[in-house]
């Protein structure tokens, strides 16, 4: 219930401070999409933070960044702990992060540990091939597992490419720290604009989700092994 509670209260303060920002652009141009072909695109690039502050799925990165100017702020909720903090793009290809994650089981009850994330994008999607990045969470080691290092790819396919009604985003990389030195894998599959379904291949663990995007807000919930929920809100403003 604890969680719940910080859940409400970010609600709450991100609702009260978001006149002060500019919406921010959720949705952008199909990369190779061909003139004059009308793709309903999603209301998001996958730069939604993930449960550990990084944009992403729920505990895979994504090879997307925050946009320049642009700043999130959210909290999450699992089972074994607390995370909140603010994710923010410096240039349009890097992004940093600072996340607060408070252990209620796996780090020790009461644990308050700051994570510190950082990406950079070295190559951005275009029509043929996938956007990639380099990134690290958990930069100064504060879960005493070393600075979790990643290097991720990601790919949106449009419903043209795919000839459905859908479209999908899909992830893979390979990372340490909380990645374990392993392989990580994930796809975001888009119902129209707004409604996402989540799959993810995470340190040998499955996770599945949820996510609603809605004017810069996020809603996103998740259930980790098969064994341990999840859940939270962010929202995304653009700096005029």
């Amino acid at each position: 219930m604890r969680y719940l509670f910080s859940i409400a209260t970010c609600a709450l303060t991100l609702a009260l401070t978001g006149p002060a920002f500019a919406q921010a652009g959720n949705a952008d141009p199909s990369p190779g999409a061909p003139a004059g072909t009308e793709v309903r695109v999603p209301n998001t690039e996958a730069r939604v933070p993930n449960f550990f502050g990084a944009s992403g799925l729920l505990a895979a990165p994504s090879a997307y960044v925050q946009g320049r100017n642009t700043a999130t702020a959210f909290v999450y909720g699992h089972e074994d702990f607390i995370n909140g903090g603010f994710l923010a793009g410096l240039a349009d290809r890097f992004e940093v992060g600072l996340g607060i994650l408070g252990g209620l089981n796996g780090f020790g009850r009461d644990n308050v540990n700051f994570l510190a994330n950082a990406k950079l994008s070295l190559l951005q999607e275009s029509g043929s091939r996938p956007a990639l990045a380099v990134g690290v969470t958990d930069a100064f080691d504060r879960l005493n597992v070393g600075p979790s290092w990643y290097v991720v790819a990601s790919k949106y396919f449009t419903r043209t490419e795919l000839e459905t009604d859908f479209a999908l985003k899909g992830h893979a990389g390979f990372g340490g720290g909380i990645y374990d030195e392993e392989p990580f894998f994930g796809g975001e599959l888009f119902f129209g604009p707004n409604f996402s379904a989540i799959g993810e291949f995470v340190n040998s663990r499955f996770n599945l989700g949820a996510r609603y995007n809605y004017r810069g807000w996020a809603a996103s919930m998740g259930v980790f092994d098969f064994s341990d929920f999840g859940g939270g809100l962010s929202y995304t403003a653009k700096f005029r």
